[in-house]
């Protein structure tokens, strides 16, 4: 295997340990658990627990990125690649990932260690995320899916308000069927904003 890989892995599964554990609870021993490597190779690879964390919530952006980008292309609206997006790949309809919850609204609500690097991350990641859902928004306004006088940018803030409030809920909702229903709810909601 090349270093290259070995880091890749260990990133990803870095990236789960985070998501399930958060950062103040994950340890350097978790990580070393998780990851398979030794302290030293830990921090020649990632350079510190905190960047390794960065890496991890920029790769788990990307993931969605790129989920989100493809769901868009398939879909005959951009609303309805918005909606299949949420129904189907986002980590609140995600029976697969870690936590049933976003980790970039799990980490922005277990981020209070002051870390600036951290809080700068999370910023810019969530910046550009609701940027994303304002250029769909925008892309259903020239297509005449929206009002031409909707605010793309407004609904991009309600919708990221929407998803970060379900994810605090699934944080202590037991029931996975009620999330469902709340997620799907969501997403029909944006299918059919009128």
């Amino acid at each position: 295997m090349n270093v290259s890989h070995d880091k890749d892995t260990a990133l990803d599964q870095a990236l789960d340990l985070f998501w399930t554990k958060g950062y103040a609870s994950t340890s350097l021993k978790d990580l070393e658990h998780a990851t398979g490597m030794h302290p030293g190779s830990l921090y020649a690879a990632f350079g510190s627990k905190a960047k390794l964390y960065c890496l991890s919530l920029e790769r788990y952006a990307k993931r969605l990125s790129v989920l989100r980008a493809e769901l868009q292309a398939q879909a005959a609206s951009p609303l309805d690649g918005l909606a299949e997006f949420i129904a189907k790949a986002h980590p609140l309809s995600d029976a697969d990932a870690p936590l049933p919850v976003c980790y970039l609204v799990k980490a922005t609500l277990e981020t209070s260690q002051g870390n600036q690097d951290i809080e700068d991350k999370l910023s810019e990641l969530l910046t550009q995320n609701d940027a994303t859902f304002a250029s769909v928004f925008q892309q259903a306004i020239n297509a005449g899916d929206l009002p031409v006088d909707a605010d793309a940018k407004k609904l991009a803030r309600h919708l990221s308000a929407d998803l970060a409030g379900l994810c605090f809920y699934a944080l202590r909702e037991t029931d996975a069927d009620v999330i469902k229903e709340m997620v799907t709810d969501l997403a029909n909601r944006i299918r059919r904003p009128h």
